[in-house]
Formats: C-alpha cells, sequence, structure tokens
C-alpha cells in the first residue's frame, strides 16, 4: 500500500517544516562540543550543559503545546513555537559566555513543536502506511540532517560558531512562511475524550514506546557530544567532520529506508525493532574498542546510525496509530517529553562522563541498551491486532 496523493502532499510540507528548522539545530550539532569548551567560563561539563538544556526546554513543553494544538488548531501551535525558537536563536548568537549561552540555549528550547508536527503526520495518513509517512518525513529530515553536518563545520570554521545561530533563525522563519501557506487541511476532529490518553498511558505497549523513545534518544545526544572530539583526538579538524558525517550517515538512511518500507509492506515491523536494537548496541561494542583510529570511529558511527533510523520511523509510527486524532497532539507530547528528556540526560551527562574517562559515556548508553531489552521492544498495534 503506497501513500494517496493528499498524504504525500502533506508529508512532503510537513517533513519540509521540520526539517527546516532542525536544518539549523544540526548545523551546530557537529561543532558544539568543540566551540562551546572556548566560551567564557567553559569546562566540558558546563558545555555539556548548554549542548543538553535545549532539550530540557523541549522536553517539559512538548505537553503544553500538543495540548494547545488539540485546543487551539496545529497550524497556529506550530507558527507560535516557531517564532520562539527565531528569537532564541538571534540572542544565542549574543551570547558572551558559557552562562549567557546556557540561558539562551533554553529559551531557544522553548519552541516545542515536535509533538505537534508528529500529530499532523498522523492526521494526514492512514494506519496502514504510517510507518512509511515517517520514513519519508526522515528521508527529508535526514537530508537536512546530512546537509547540515556538511555545511555546519565549513560554516562555523569561515564565519565563526556565532553566525550559524543567525542562519537557524532565517531558516525558522522560512518554515513560519510554509507553515502559514501551505499547510494541509486537516480532517475535522471529534469532541475530545479527555480519558483516553489517562487510559493509553495505563498500556505495557505504550510504555515501551516512550521507554524506547528516551533510550534511543539518550544514546544519540551521547554520540553527537563524544563524536567530534574523539575524531579531533586523531587529528581531524572541525572543518572536515563533513566527510566524516557524510560517509556514516548516506549509507545508512538508504538501508533504513528500504529495510522500513519491506517491513511494513510484509507486516514485519517487531521484527526491524529487534534488528534496530541490534545495531546500537553493536555499535556501542565497537566503539569501546576505543582503537583510537579512523576505521573503528567511521565503522561505530555507520552502524548506530543505521540502527537509530530504523527508530526514528517506528517509534513515531506507533505512537499515532494507538491513539484517536482528537488526543494525538496530548500523546505525542509525552512521546516527545521522553524523546527530548532522554536527549537532556545524554547531552547533559556526556560531558561530565567524558570529562572524567572517555569510555564512561559509552558504558553509560550500553547499560540503557541492555535493560531496554528487559523492559521489552515495543511491536506494532497493526500486527497485533491481526494476531488476536
Amino acid at each position: 500500500m503506497k501513500l494517496n496523493r493528499y498524504e504525500l502532499r502533506s508529508v512532503l510540507v510537513i517533513g519540509t517544516i521540520i526539517a527546516l528548522r532542525l536544518l539549523g539545530i544540526f548545523l551546530i550539532i557537529p561543532v558544539f562540543s568543540i566551540y562551546a569548551v572556548n566560551y567564557e567560563g567553559a569546562t566540558l561539563s558546563s558545555a555539556g550543559v548548554a549542548f543538553g538544556i535545549y532539550a530540557l526546554t523541549q522536553s517539559l513543553l512538548q505537553i503544553p503545546f500538543g495540548m494547545a494544538s488539540d485546543r487551539f488548531g496545529r497550524k497556529p501551535v506550530i507558527v507560535f513555537g516557531l517564532l520562539i525558537f527565531c528569537i532564541g536563536s538571534v540572542l544565542c548568537a549574543f551570547a558572551d559566555n558559557i552562562w549567557e549561552l546556557i540561558i539562551t540555549r533554553a529559551i531557544q528550547g522553548s519552541g516545542a513543536i515536535g509533538a505537534v508536527a508528529i500529530a499532523v503526520l498522523g492526521d494526514c495518513t492512514r494506519n496502514e502506511v504510517r510507518a512509511q509517512s515517517f520514513m519519508l518525513t526522515g528521508i527529508i529530515v535526514g537530508t537536512a540532517f546530512i546537509t547540515s553536518l556538511i555545511v555546519g563545520p565549513v560554516l562555523a570554521g569561515k564565519f565563526g560558531f556565532e553566525s550559524l545561530f543567525f542562519i537557524l533563525a532565517a531558516l525558522g522563519l522560512i518554515a513560519v512562511l510554509f507553515t502559514l501557506f501551505l499547510f494541509p487541511e486537516l480532517p475535522e476532529k471529534k469532541t475530545r475524550d479527555r480519558k483516553e490518553v489517562l487510559l493509553k498511558l495505563r498500556e505495557p505497549e505504550v510504555r515501551k514506546i516512550l521507554s524506547s523513545t528516551f533510550i534511543t534518544s539518550l544514546c544519540l545526544n551521547l554520540i553527537l557530544f563524544i563524536y567530534p572530539l574523539d575524531w579531533k583526538n586523531i587529528g581531524t579538524g572541525p572543518q572536515d567532520l563533513w566527510f566524516v558525517y557524510l560517509v556514516i550517515l548516506a549509507p545508512s538512511a538508504l538501508l533504513a529506508n528500504a529495510y522500513i518500507r519491506i517491513s511494513e509492506t510484509r507486516k514485519k515491523l517487531k521484527q526491524a525493532t529487534r534488528s534496530g536494537l541490534f545495531f546500537l548496541v553493536a555499535a556501542f561494542l565497537i566503539y569501546l574498542l576505543r582503537a583510537a583510529d579512523s576505521i573503528t570511529l567511521y565503522l561505530a558511527g555507520a552502524v548506530f546510525f543505521l540502527g537509530y533510523s530504523i527508530f526514528q520511523s517506528i517509534l513515531p509510527a506507533f505512537v499515532t496509530q494507538r491513539v484517536s486524532s482528537e488526543n494525538r497532539g496530548v500523546l505525542s507530547g509525552f512521546f516527545n517529553l521522553a524523546n527530548f528528556m532522554g536527549a537532556c540526560v545524554g547531552g547533559m551527562s556526556a560531558g561530565v562522563l567524558y570529562e572524567t574517562h572517555e569510555s564512561l559515556p559509552l558504558i553509560f548508553g550500553l547499560v540503557f541498551l541492555v535493560l531496554w531489552r528487559f523492559v521489552g521492544l515495543p511491536g506494532s498495534p497493526l500486527e497485533q491486532a491481526e494476531e488476536k
């Protein structure tokens, strides 16, 4: 089953809005830890706080933004969140020391539209093609990710790290225009059942989804903080990291896309979650070899992003399939709360752990991956319904 014309257009528009906003964020990720430690008063620990506090404010505001979108509509809430993001980005550009950077990054993260975007994709697509819609969105976002990771180090080296924040603001404003003029018409909602979300949160499968997004996000931010530092330790400059990210991300995205489409068609998404976890664990074990050479880092990075890309498509599809459209924004808010809390814990702990010992962030992440297997991997709602 394929996306119809309305679904395809909606996914392309929403994917572009998300990608424009994330393109700016991704510009600073590959070099953030390298440049943040150069701010006045900065240490690795405080740089980690500046890295992770964006995710903290994002996580705290996901549920309020999701609830607001269920009540007032998706479009106005997305526009409001994007404008906050733009203001915060400009303030980040004027930060003179690490504490100002931490405060302005917190403001930047207050435009928490992630849950709303997930809800919109759920509103616009059928359950049977939901994973494909998130995979297509993931490709659009992944293209922005790869582009920004390539361009970001070059721009930071040529124009300065602060200039990237002005680019973030400009991209946010373009996303506002896309939202105002190209946002899809959404189906009319029924009366909300406020008890539905509370009942859903008690379901074991929903708790598995929330645990899964917390752990994958935690591991991603651990990797994103220490990865550029390890490349720097073997002599690779920030301006050369674009090639590294291109090599590890492009094949991972293509393989994950093909795998998800086949898995959804054959109704084998439960098996896909097992494969994703296998790749994440394998990547951390490879990385822990600490061979201090480029081959180990390339291999660990490619395997990690293959596993992460699988979950990036599956998990939001699962959460939107488990709730009606009237409460999709709220449950997506809980989903993104778990997501950004994982990012916050991963980002903030990475600096402290890495400063203590270079292997500690990897051990920390591996512990969560092992625990995850015992908590349980989520299953596809559609596949489980057919089994019954």
